[in-house]
């Protein structure tokens, strides 16, 4: 977040793009092209949950504090829409899992794309970009985003294992477990354990009593940010 801190602190106007580094401009660029997104009234197009994930990476908390720094209140309707296609996600099954990306059309309905429609036979799935969802759904204290991540947990809850992916419908993609999924699952279940999620806090955490892996990034920097958040969010001291 170092180069969103600094963009908010100039207020995203005036900048001197020349001046900025490549990681600067990315975020001042997708600041520009989210608000195209927002104004234009286009015919139907697509839009997919990862590239919203990546959003929510950069701007989950921070669209209120976009909000904040320009007075520019398309940043609250950004929020507001994209709970509202990951709800329409939710809603499509009973076990609450939003797949890896979606469909967005001209009347605003959210749709899981085919297999291989943009990266891999698992698109459709709750699969490698989805697995983050539960995590980035923990940090907010909408009333709808927790009833999203509620939904997944429950879920969650009633599996003896939970592999690394899942079709919409619960079938289970592979045979074993991956920090990966574990760890976004164990944020989201440490934020709720008071209210019946206790049990799966305590089959998650496995993935702290293990070393990091060192020929996996995703599997170790999302075990790095469970730890991190887990203990934000339950309050417990860093």
């Amino acid at each position: 977040n170092y180069y969103y801190n600094k963009l908010v602190e100039r207020k995203l106007i005036n900048v001197n793009i020349k001046n900025m580094s490549v990681a600067e401009k990315y975020v001042y660029k997708t600041y520009l092209n989210i608000n195209k997104f927002i104004k234009e009234n286009s015919s139907e197009y697509k839009k997919t949950i990862n590239e919203k994930d990546k959003i929510a990476e950069i701007l989950r908390n921070e669209l209120e504090e976009f909000y904040q720094a320009t007075g520019d209140r398309s940043w609250l309707k950004l929020k507001s829409q994209m709970l509202t296609y990951l709800q329409q996600l939710s809603s499509q099954h009973k076990t609450g899992l939003v797949p890896d990306f979606a469909w967005i059309s001209k009347q605003k309905q959210a749709s899981p794309v085919k297999p291989n429609d943009v990266a891999t036979k698992d698109d459709g799935n709750y699969s490698a970009n989805a697995c983050r969802v539960p995590m980035l759904l923990a940090a907010s204290d909408d009333k709808e985003a927790n009833n999203i991540v509620k939904k997944m947990l429950s879920f969650f809850k009633q599996k003896e294992e939970i592999s690394s992916g899942f079709t919409l419908s619960g079938k289970p993609l592979y045979q074993y477990e991956s920090a990966s999924f574990s760890a976004p699952i164990l944020v989201a279940a440490s934020k709720y354990q008071n209210e019946g999620y206790g049990t799966l806090v305590e089959h998650e955490k496995y993935i702290f009593s293990r070393p990091l892996p060192a020929n996996n990034y995703y599997d170790a920097t999302l075990i790095v940010l469970a730890a991190l958040n887990t203990n934000e969010l339950t309050g417990l001291e860093k």
